[in-house]
């Protein structure tokens, strides 16, 4: 492949009589060569880690309805990569049978010395119902995005608050030549005063320490990607665990690691498996989404008061765009265990998951089974905005959209354990309503839903992340 700006100057030089640049209109399965892929707008971004992401490659020949189709999945990658605010891959014809591809983007900010400021409960509402700050998280993330230019990722993390946390980590995406193969490891330590030990009428139990920790814990992990093929991943993890709570939490979860231990220590190993062909990850309107997750915690060498668990975690997500402003989404996600989890491990639904309506209660168990349907409308189409007074470039380029959300959802939580004390355990769920979703730059989403669930309760509720 000729050197992309060596190329374009040589048809800007031979290509007569002024058809660079132009389209050239083309019907039916016109074979069509591509002779070159040139790009700009890439300060830091090496070459490669873009052209990893097209679907054509210069020399192909194929029809002209394919390059188009390989065209707009390839800007999706892209897109989808995180590293660009826009992405423009054009066609530019030297004739009816040859063609240029450019590719245009526009590179985001990549090095974030980013504050942190989260809540420690649940979600958002039920923090609202106390309003206390000392619930809070805070501290600073140092994130190098697209470390490089090789779409490399390191951070390290500070956080204090009602969570201490330090953290180390470092992401290579590709590390062969064929970049299929990429790496990952990290560290990190944590402890906290004060922990969840149980839940009755699925609200959390919480034990507090005055005088230091009531839990400390300890993680290392690796992990291996292989990305064969643009839209498949295979991930393979190794992680370690060491962990200890205080005689107070064991006396109120008796088997909150193993029996009355406080402490414990183990090895994980997982697999996941990700079919993502999403038009855009941060707020799909088309495509679809397969994730397959199986951990096993406790391999023997190492353990201490160990779980003996596996746990299988599937979901798949389909969005299809009824009308160019009209998106029906669903989805689908299980969770089955084999063994009996610890409550260190125990999770149903209330956290990261949870039917809509239900935010204010947590439910644990073995197994869960979670639907999601939503109908979304577009209010106002996504358009970009430029700010040339802004000095940053990668500032300057703002992205807004807005939607209209009706939605409905079902779900059950299996608890062979702690059903009697929970009275959603082991009962379906359901709940309904109408939100607003928000999305603007850097992938951010803010979702303000009004719901209705099976007991009758109704409220208003706020979220930072997209619907699934």
């Amino acid at each position: 492949m000729f050197p992309a700006r060596l190329s374009i100057l040589m048809v800007l030089l031979f290509a007569g009589d002024g058809a660079w640049g132009q389209h050239v209109s083309v019907e039916g399965p016109v074979e069509v060569r591509v002779l070159d892929i040139g790009i700009t707008g890439a300060r830091i971004t090496r070459d490669r880690i873009i052209l990893r992401e097209m679907l054509v490659r210069a020399g192909d020949t194929l029809s002209s309805k394919v390059l188009y189709e390989k065209l707009e999945r390839s800007r999706q990658n892209l897109v989808n990569t995180g590293l660009f605010n826009t992405v423009a891959v054009t066609p530019l014809y030297i004739d009816p049978g040859t063609v240029i591809i450019e590719v245009a983007v526009n590179e985001r900010w990549y090095i974030w010395p980013a504050p942190i400021f989260e809540l420690a409960d649940p979600n958002f509402n039920t923090w609202w119902l106390t309003k206390d700050l000392s619930r809070a998280n805070y501290g600073m993330y140092l994130y190098n995005y697209n470390f490089r230019g090789r779409n490399e990722t390191v951070y390290a993390m500070a956080q204090l608050g009602y969570t201490q946390q330090f953290a180390l980590h470092y992401q290579v995406p590709f590390f062969d030549k064929k970049q299929r193969w990429g790496i990952s490891m990290g560290g990190s330590l944590m402890q906290q005063a004060e922990v969840t030990a149980a839940t009755v009428d699925n609200v959390r139990i919480l034990l507090a320490n005055p005088d230091g920790p009531n839990r400390i814990e300890r993680r290392a992990d690796i992990r291996l990607d292989l990305r064969r093929r643009h839209d498949v991943r295979h991930r393979m993890r190794f992680g370690f665990v060491q962990a200890e709570v205080s005689d107070t939490v064991v006396q109120v979860a008796r088997d909150y690691f193993d029996g009355s231990s406080t402490n414990t220590r183990y090895l994980s190993l997982g697999y996941t498996f990700i079919l993502d062909r999403r038009d855009v990850r941060f707020f799909p309107r088309e495509g679809h989404l397969t994730e397959i997750h199986v951990d096993r915690y406790g391999l023997g060498p190492l353990d201490r008061a160990s779980p003996d668990l596996t746990t299988v975690l599937a979901s798949t997500i389909r969005w299809w765009k009824v009308q160019e402003k009209v998106t029906l989404a669903m989805s689908l996600r299980g969770k089955r265990s084999f063994g009996a989890p610890p409550y260190f491990l125990q999770e149903g639904l209330g956290y990261g998951r949870y039917v809509r309506g239900y935010e204010y209660y947590v439910i644990d168990g073995e197994h869960s089974l979670l639907w999601k349907g939503n109908f979304i409308f577009q209010l106002f189409a996504p358009r970009e905005y430029r700010l040339e007074a802004l000095p940053l470039e990668a500032f300057r380029t703002l992205y807004f959209a807005m939607y209209l959300d009706l939605f409905a959802d079902v779900g059950r939580v299996w608890d062979s354990r702690f059903a009697d004390r929970n009275f959603l355990a082991n009962e379906w769920m359901g709940g309904y309503g109408i939100g607003l979703n928000l999305v603007s730059s850097y992938d951010q989403v803010v979702r303000a839903e009004y719901s209705l669930n099976a007991l009758g309760e109704h409220g208003f509720f706020l979220h930072f992340t997209q619907p699934f």
